[in-house]
This record gives C-alpha cells, structure tokens and sequence, in this order.
C-alpha cells in the first residue's frame, strides 16, 4: 500500500540529509483530542480549531449537536473523519453547532518558511469520501427539513478565498487547497467525482478562486471519490497563475494545474495545514487517513527509491 511505502519511509528517516528524515509534520489520524479551543492543543496535541471558519462542539460524531470529528478505526483503517452537517442552528441548536469545522496545524513553528509554498512544497494525504457509518443526517443551510445522508458520499467545494478539506497557507501570503467532491456537488460544473482546487485566476493573490466563482476550474476527474486514495501534490510559484500543482494519484505519473493562490486566512502571522470544512452554507464528510508537509527535494528522493518519480513540468 503506498500510505505505508510513503508515510512509513519518511516518519523512520530512511531519507537521511533531510531535516526531520525528510518530513515536516505528519498526521496519521489517530487522535481526535478537542483541545483548550485557545491554542493549538487539539487533534494530536498540535491543531486549533480557534478561527473563524469553525464551530465544532468537540464531540465526535453521533454525539453532541450533528457531525463533528471522531477518530475511527474501521477493518484495518484508523482516520479522521470530518463531518458538516449543514447549519444546524435552523434546526433550534445554537452554536457551537458544528455548521463548520476547521483546524489548522502551525506550520511556521514547525520551521516553514512565510513563503514556503513559493518555494516549492509537497503535500501527501490519503483521504475518501465517507460513506459507511458512523454518519449523521443532514441538516440543510436555510432550515428546508432534515435529510438521510447522501448514499454516494457528500464532497465539499473551495470556499472563501480558496479554503478546502486539506489545503496550505502561507504566512506571506496564499492559500491553496483540495478537496473531494461528487458529481452532484458541482451544481453543474462538473460530469464526474474527483478532486477540486484552487481555480485559476490571474498571476496574482486573490479572493476570487473559489468553486463556481471567475476563472478556470481545477478539477481531476476519479472513478469513485469513496474509495481510498493516495494523493502526493508538489506545489511551486509560476505557470500562469500564481502556482503549479504537480498532482499524482495512487503512485501513478502526475498531471500539472495552473492555480491561483486564495486570500483566505484562518490564522494571522503564521504559515499552517489546515483540514476540514468551514463553510455554513455547505455540508460534507471526509474521512483523512494521514496528511504530510514534505520538502520537496525529500519527496522527489522518496518516489525515486520506489520507481514513482513524479514527471516535472516546471514552467516559467
């Protein structure tokens, strides 16, 4: 399985000359903790969810107000599932209501520099679309009637200056960020499930880069979003947005996007990982098995050694 070629190789340091044996942070999905909701205490004792885009209960799923974010180990599988309801304030629950979940892990404590996406980074995740329970039933934005949850699975579109399910912010800034959707998420955009971001808008930072917004859509079309998938990203300044993301699924040859970096910032005067979904107006599950912050170099050494060397295209 690539998750334990990948993940197991950079947490032991196989990569040596690399700082931390070749990884910045990894997370493996284990840990649920809700922290002091003040500093980044949570999840595995390194995130916050003390932003903006988040209104988490603390509670796991099928507990406390609907959704929410429970470590669960299914069969062989131990990960995060994130899910949003909705906006269950329609349905008489104030908040902390789960109507928008979001954590972000400081990335600058961990050593990132504030332009570290321009310099070429690699984000590495396996993640599906949740579909087989524990998941509770939706509650609408607009209070239309409490829903099941979506057989299919419920994927989540880029939002408020380009914030998705897994996505990088950089302190000088930009965001950029990935997320799974379905067919029916893409309210017409899109004839397939796979994996959306940043639009392309322009060579220069903006709000505007978010799903059904101006620009060119970003999408990679996936047979089925419900299953398990290994995503490795590198992502570095240039083309004719503002970023190239080179992006290869399952071990197989990259394809490259030209993105735009999003002005969406959940935490001032840092550079983080964030994961959820912090939009009121959208709901969503996700379930994440690890999410890493390489440096590049490490990660091109990395695929090297198992005969994956990604295809680049670096383009001025």
């Amino acid at each position: 399985m690539l998750k334990n070629f990948l993940v197991s190789l950079l947490v032991m340091g196989i990569l040596c000359g690399y700082a931390g044996g070749g990884i910045i942070y990894n997370y493996n999905g284990s840990a649920d903790a809700p922290g002091s909701g003040s500093v980044f205490d949570a999840l595995d004792g390194t995130w916050s969810h003390n932003n903006g885009s988040d209104e988490w209960d603390g509670t796991g799923i099928g507990a406390g107000r609907p959704g929410g974010a429970s470590s669960l180990t299914l069969g062989t599988d131990t990960f995060l599932r994130i899910q949003d309801t909705g906006d269950p304030r329609d349905y008489g629950m104030p908040d902390p209501s789960n109507r928008k979940i979001y954590f972000g892990h400081d990335l600058t404590a961990d050593g990132v520099s504030d332009t570290f996406l321009d310099d070429g980074i690699t984000l590495a995740f396996r993640a599906r679309l949740s579909t087989p329970p524990p998941l509770d039933d939706l509650h609408p934005d607009g209070g239309g009637g409490i829903v099941p949850f979506p057989a299919g699975g419920d994927g989540y579109l880029i939002h408020d200056g380009g914030k998705g399910s897994i996505g990088l912010h950089q302190n000088a800034g930009g965001t950029i960020s990935f997320s799974l959707v379905t067919e029916a998420d893409g309210q017409g955009m899109l004839n397939s499930g796979g994996l959306i971001m940043n639009n392309l808008n322009g060579s220069s930072v903006t709000g505007d880069v978010d799903s059904g917004e101006t620009g060119t859509l970003n999408f990679l079309p996936l047979d089925d979003p419900t299953v398990w998938h290994d995503f490795i990203i590198s992502i570095f300044a240039g083309g004719m947005g503002t970023h190239v993301a080179d992006i290869s699924v399952d071990g197989g040859p990259s394809v490259s996007f030209y993105l735009t970096a999003g002005s969406g910032n959940d935490f001032d005067g840092i550079s983080y990982l964030g994961i959820g979904q912090g939009s009121t107006g959208q709901s969503g599950a996700i379930d994440i098995d690890y999410v890493s912050v390489i440096p590049e170099p490490a990660t091109l050494a990395l695929l090297g050694l198992g005969g994956l060397m990604l295809r680049r295209r670096r383009q001025a």
